[in-house]
């Protein structure tokens, strides 16, 4: 099954239903905002924090790390990678278009706040890791939010939620991130998302991509990424936009000279998984001595030379992989 970026109605075609879902993430975003302004301090005491330690043990430790995994930027890129490769291009391109522009957000506001994160004893933060709003929680409701929009089941409507209810608990009871933080999580990730599922809508309604050349496609894919990753500070827009910019490039070739289809045997598929993950890893981790990321306060040179690399893992999730996986004949392309 191939999916669009999305359409309206957003969550369900019952009218009632549509504007109930919408209700609640903005009563959700409103009340999450107003327990900030009028109980900050409160929102950023240790005390709660403490209050869930009590009930850490090795099973909940366990438990609660596996939830951290499924909102890490690591967990995504694998999704990400069968989605593009195993189940629809559309579906895991756009999806990757909301992970990454989140990402940029929230670091952009991460930058601006530069709150400390929780002290708590054996709690080891990484370097230069700022705390407001929780990046984990950001992402789990638009990216899990965003896919629960696309593909409209109760089932995984029900996932969704569970997922990040338990992802955003997860950030608390290992210690990493205050209440206020999720709460700025959800107060700045549920219209981040409104946002997106409205423009993409727009998109596809009004067919912005089909009157756009091949060449300013490509140059806009590149242009743009660029520019951002020029004049917004910290460590990670290069490696985001970069990652963004390579994936818009070869998504748009992909769909002009490939053309390859996501269906095939389920043996297919796990080949295509793992060789795809396998190298996609390589170009990330495996040359990042090659092609470092520069830190926080790095030139734009040195910004550029991440910026490559990650590009290069765009390229290969959207294009070189998928045209491997045709020249190998784990996939057929799509008919003419």
């Amino acid at each position: 099954m191939d999916f669009p970026p999305v359409n309206k109605p957003y969550f369900s075609p019952e009218r009632g239903r549509e504007i109930a879902w919408l209700s609640v993430c903005w009563a959700v975003t409103i009340i999450s905002a107003l327990i900030l302004i009028l109980f900050w301090t409160q929102t950023r005491s240790l005390d709660f924090i403490m209050s869930l330690q009590q009930w850490r043990s090795v099973p909940v430790e366990i438990f609660f790390r596996v939830f951290t995994f499924l909102g890490d930027d690591q967990f995504f890129m694998v999704l990400l990678g069968v989605l593009i490769w195993c189940v629809s291009k559309p579906l895991g391109f756009w999806t990757a278009f909301l992970l990454l522009g989140s990402g940029v957000y929230c670091g952009l506001i991460k930058d601006l706040t530069r709150l400390p994160r929780p002290t708590l004893e054996g709690v080891i933060h990484p370097p230069n890791s700022w705390s407001f709003p929780s990046g984990h929680t950001l992402t789990a409701v638009t990216v899990w939010g965003y896919l629960a929009v696309l593909i409209k089941r109760r089932g995984f409507w029900i996932w969704a939620v569970i997922a990040t209810a338990l992802i955003a608990l997860s950030r608390m009871v290992l210690g990493y991130h205050f209440l206020g933080d999720i709460l700025g999580g959800l107060a700045f990730g549920l219209p981040f998302l409104l946002f997106f599922i409205w423009l993409s809508a727009l998109f596809v309604q009004r067919g912005w991509i089909e009157k756009f050349s091949l060449p300013l496609l490509l140059a806009l894919a590149v242009f743009i990424p660029v520019v951002l990753t020029a004049v917004l500070p910290g460590a990670d827009p290069p490696k985001l936009l970069g990652y963004l910019a390579g994936a818009s490039v070869g998504y748009v070739l992909e769909k002009e000279k490939v053309r390859s289809r996501t269906a095939t045997a389920l043996p297919l598929q796990f080949v295509k998984a793992v060789l795809g993950l396998t190298v996609l890893f390589g170009i990330i981790l495996g040359l990042s001595g090659v092609l470092p990321s520069g830190g926080p306060d790095a030139t734009f040179a040195a910004k550029m030379v991440g910026f490559a690399r990650y590009a290069l893992g765009g390229i290969w999730a959207t294009l070189a992989a998928p045209a491997l996986f045709v020249a190998l004949k784990l996939t057929p392309r799509e008919a003419d």
